[in-house]
């Protein structure tokens, strides 16, 4: 048989990650991609103008709309957010499955859970893949947590961040992408006036992404990119295909557009809080609240699983925050908020019951 040699770089759609800590704006970041359609997972989209699939409530429904999301010509990238709530399906569905209380349980123990659980979400990324196949970037946004991370060769341990995903799904995902994206926001350490020893945090307003390892968080690409960039699409959007296509695109302030470019100060933040653009007209209730959320880092799932823990509120944990009231915002949340957020630190996370490592 005879085979054919070729030579250069191949334009073809991206397998992209992006990660990052709670209000920096990843489902902004996401909406920007050329034609991006979400599978909310999470439901954490509700505020943004985007296209979106039916939330999938099972991880069997999961697959079949990325299956389907494969034969959509209006998907031009399709979006996962996020991939840390499309593992606590895989989680649930395989204790249905095997009539486990928990991860550790299933198979009779021994890390059997962790195996299987890898092997499951593996499918996922499988379905993924052919919506590449098909000619479609696919972006999996999520969560990042902080590890304590040991050298095998090294003594001493140090904390670093990475994808919140369980131990043997996390590599699996870093292998498959092209693209993995930490996103932050920067700090710059100055030392004290008063005391040279000491150092203060300054900045912490601008958003950031990186896309090269470092001791300090997991990022890679292989599409050359900056090791340090805005965190916004007109960054990459070289990189991606049809990424100079797509409208929301062109309308993102760059660095190399002057005329259009925010101050430092950023005076718009009182507007686009948590990376959700909020129109005049929103009230000042929501505005604060969603302050509120990223200033003590509560996720959109955390507040409502908190609301509907209480029995004397009107909302069950199902309930979408943007169907809450103006007088509840108000007079509830707002005016509780500390317990609310005492609520959320009690209850931990959202899927307390399965035991993770």
């Amino acid at each position: 048989m005879a085979y054919t040699i070729t030579k250069g770089a191949q334009a073809k759609p991206v397998r992209a990650v992006c990660y990052g800590i709670e209000g920096v704006g990843k489902t902004t970041f996401a909406a920007q991609w050329p034609d991006a359609v979400f599978i909310d997972v999470e439901d954490g989209s509700g505020h943004y103008d985007v296209a979106r699939m039916p939330r999938p409530e099972t991880w069997l429904e999961l697959l079949a709309e990325v299956e389907a999301a494969s034969l959509m010509d209006e998907v031009g990238t399709l979006v996962i957010d996020t991939l840390d709530a499309s593992e606590s399906l895989c989680i649930k569905h395989l204790l249905a499955k095997h009539k486990a209380d928990g991860i550790e349980s299933i198979a009779g123990g021994y890390g059997k859970g962790y195996t299987y659980l890898a092997e499951e979400y593996a499918k996922l990324l499988a379905a993924l893949d052919k919506c590449i196949a098909k000619g479609k970037n696919v972006l999996c946004v999520a969560h990042a947590q902080i590890k304590k991370f040991e050298q095998p060769d090294e003594m001493g341990a140090y904390d670093r961040w990475e994808l919140k995903l369980q131990k043997k799904c996390n590599p699996l995902v870093k292998e498959w992408c092209d693209l993995l994206l930490f996103a932050n926001f920067k700090v710059e350490l100055m030392k004290s006036e008063q005391d040279k020893k000491k150092v203060k945090a300054a900045g912490g307003k601008r958003r950031v992404m990186y896309a090269a390892h470092t001791a300090a968080y997991d990022a890679k690409n292989r599409l050359g990119l900056p090791d340090e960039m805005p965190f916004e699409f007109a960054s990459i959007a070289d990189a991606i295909p049809n990424g100079q296509k797509s409208p929301k695109a062109d309308s993102v302030k760059t660095e190399q557009q002057p005329e259009q470019a925010k101050p430092e100060a950023e005076p718009a933040q009182a507007v686009n809080v948590a990376g959700i653009a909020f129109e005049d007209a929103t009230p000042p209730e929501i505005k604060q609240l969603h302050q509120l959320m990223a200033d003590y880092q509560v996720s959109d799932a955390q507040l409502r699983d908190a609301v509907g823990s209480r029995k004397n509120n009107p909302y069950t944990d199902n309930t979408p925050i943007g169907d809450y009231s103006i007088e509840f915002v108000k007079n509830t949340l707002l005016k509780h908020w500390e317990a609310i957020v005492a609520t959320v630190k009690e209850r931990g996370d959202i899927y307390k019951d399965i035991p993770f490592d």
